[in-house]
């Protein structure tokens, strides 16, 4: 984008510097004197004398190290700008001045990054030069003080001035034995950039910048901006000014993104492969309130949520319906207003509206939750503190059984966690071994919790045992009768119909299911009184009797007759006309016979002629007549029937 391909080699380690700091302390000029760079780059930013964007910069150390460098405004009037910002850094540069000391925004700026997980960095006292040495002594002891117990207690301190260049040299060694200590992100997981800046540059057209958190992008791959969804294809690759085939986790990139208006594009928006990440409207939190908080978090409560670049509105709701106290931990659900793109393990930032202050974050647990209620949480808790523990084998678990009979997707899997496809791979086949997981659908690639799956089985034989006693002389449960019941999918049915039989607990016989030790066993009594339904069937002939007299005239109760002539409909003993009406196979061919002579002789039949046959009255003679018809033995054609067959 500006400047010509370099011979460009993995360097390694991909690391970002931040500054942090109160306004005024110096932040930009030492970054300047340190890299030359003037990160102030806004008008505005001139003529007031102060950050109000973000600065970018790229620093070599002594030892050849290349470190990105992100320079945060320090105003509180730009928390939020600080706070993206400090979302991808590595190590952080907490700058204090020699003739303030620590000040509001220096507290704050240290509680985001300690929110933000950051756990390696240096003090720098800053404008070093300014004051006598007493005053530089209690400088350190409000640092140490303000440290105290934190990733920088035992950091070094170190005095600067950007002005006369004293203590630069010991700042650049102090910051490449730290970086020999950073863990890179991992760059085998899924590309996400999340957008800091979104500019165009005349002659190549829009270019977005971030750090990328995960993964690597090379050129002339399709991306997306989630969750605006807009899909490009990259144009252009630079690092560190340098253009670039390729860019890795813990590097600052500008990418030039092809078809794009730079209006479409908004800070906080992430840029990924399409279809690998998700946007989530709801995230579930182990949230930490800041010592220095002015007041508990309340148990249901509107903040300003930082996740990324990105500042939105959330309902933050503790999860076991108590207030968190400063210094106090606990379970949160976080309820975005507009989505975010996020990961377990994310961090998120919270900020109070009504008081202004940084309150408080955590790490995100579940980045995809359902909507919990407060009575569940004890239910829900054991699970809570597994995602916490932070184990993959048992986050992977607890996500998918969290999912429930809809199932899980491998694809939904992948994007809520930063692992790459061979640790997941590993992970999915240790639990699918130790059947903690069925996969059930190979096609979508779906997975169920063991447990989940094992209990559906076990409501299939209990609905299938129950249906056999209150059915005892039916053959077995209808397939479609049972799914709808359980509300499953029908990948997920098949999949537990299949192991039911395989371990012998079923037995599916075409669209019926029986245990196996199910057979129709009439008694003598019930022999006897299928024997005498029967019978009346038979004396009756067309003249059928009224449903709803059977048991009177039979001595019997209806539930006891009811399944009787559904066994005499199956074995071919009566013939069903319609509800409530049923005649012998008999009686049906005698009423046929009569019914195709006569329209042979007459060319057709009438309702009256029909009735005058058969000596019947309409009661009889309506239905009889239609059940032809459904039979395709006759038609209607006018006011009488016509033959469609002899």
């Amino acid at each position: 984008m500006d400047g010509g391909k370099s011979g460009y080699k993995m360097a390694e380690k991909h690391i970002v510097l931040g500054t942090a700091g109160h306004v005024d302390h110096g932040k930009t000029t030492l970054v300047k004197a340190l890299t030359g760079t003037d990160t102030d780059r806004l008008a505005e930013e001139k003529k007031r004398g102060i950050t109000i964007e973000l600065g970018f910069a790229h620093l070599r150390l002594p030892s050849g190290q290349l470190l990105g460098v992100i320079d945060v405004p320090g105003h509180e009037r730009f928390i939020k700008n600080m706070v993206a910002g400090a979302c991808g850094i590595d190590l952080v540069m907490l700058l204090v001045a020699a003739d303030e000391g620590v000040m509001p925004q220096t507290r704050e700026h240290f509680d985001v990054c300690r929110l933000l997980g950051i756990s390696r960095g240096l003090v720098v006292i800053s404008k070093c030069d300014t004051v006598e040495e007493e005053l530089l002594d209690l400088v350190k002891e409000e640092i140490s003080e303000l440290t105290a117990g934190s990733f920088l207690a035992e950091a070094p301190v170190i005095p600067v001035s950007a002005l006369t260049g004293a203590g630069l040299g010991d700042l650049l060694a102090a910051l490449d034995e730290i970086a020999a200590t950073v863990i890179e992100k991992p760059d085998s997981g899924t590309f996400r950039l999340s957008v800091d800046r979104a500019f165009v540059i005349k002659g190549f057209g829009t270019v977005v910048t971030g750090t990328v958190a995960s993964g690597s992008l090379g050129l002339g791959e399709m991306v997306t901006i989630v969750p605006a969804g807009l899909n490009s294809r990259v144009r252009s690759l630079q690092a560190y000014g340098e253009e670039r085939e390729q860019v890795f986790a813990g590097e600052r990139a500008a990418i030039n993104l092809q078809g794009l208006e730079k209006s479409e594009i908004e800070r906080g928006e992430v840029l990924a492969r399409p279809q690998t990440v998700l946007s989530t409207s709801m995230v579930d939190l182990y949230y930490s309130h800041l010592d220095g908080a002015s007041a508990a978090l309340p148990a249901r409560t509107k903040m300003l949520v930082h996740c990324g670049t990105a500042a939105l509105m959330g309902t933050v709701v503790v999860l076991d319906g108590r207030e968190i106290e400063p210094g106090a931990s606990g379970y949160v659900q976080v309820r975005l207003e507009t989505p975010a793109v996020v990961v377990y393990g994310d961090r998120m930032v919270l900020r109070s509206f009504a008081r202004r202050e940084t309150v408080g974050g955590g790490i995100i647990i579940n980045p995809c939750p359902a909507k919990h209620r407060l009575k569940e949480y004890l239910q829900l808790l054991p699970d809570l503190e597994r995602l916490r523990a932070a184990q993959p084998a048992d986050v992977v678990a607890t996500l998918v059984r969290q999912a429930g009979v809809v199932g899980l997707p491998l694809a939904r899997l992948k994007a809520c966690l930063n692992l790459s496809a061979k640790a997941l791979t590993k992970v999915l086949d240790e639990l699918l071994a130790r059947r903690e997981l069925v996969r059930f659908d190979n096609e979508k690639q779906l997975f169920i919790g063991g447990e989940n799956f094992t209990g559906l089985e076990e409501q299939i034989v209990s609905l299938v045992a129950d249906y056999h006693r209150r059915e005892a002389l039916r053959d077995g449960m209808a397939k479609e009768e049972v799914r709808s019941r359980l509300e499953l999918s029908a990948p997920l049915f098949h999949a537990l119909l299949l192991r039911l039989t395989k371990n012998d607990r079923l037995v599916v016989d075409k669209d019926l299911l029986r245990t196996p030790g199910h057979r129709v066993r009439l008694e003598v009594d019930t022999d006897k009184l299928k024997a005498r339904l029967l019978d009346l069937y038979r004396r009756a002939g067309l003249a059928f009797p009224d449903y709803a007299s059977l048991p009177v005239v039979l001595g019997a109760e209806e539930s006891e007759i009811k399944p009787l002539l559904n066994m005499l409909i199956k074995e071919g003993g009566l013939l069903k006309v319609r509800d409530g009406i049923f005649i012998t196979p008999e009686s049906y061919e005698k009423m046929r016979s009569l019914v195709v002579n006569f329209i042979n002789t007459h060319g057709g039949m009438t309702t009256q002629e029909f009735k005058s046959q058969i000596d019947l009255s309409r009661k009889y003679i309506i239905p009889l007549f239609e059940y032809l018809d459904q039979r395709k033995v006759t038609a209607r054609k006018g006011e009488a029937r016509i033959l469609l067959q002899n």
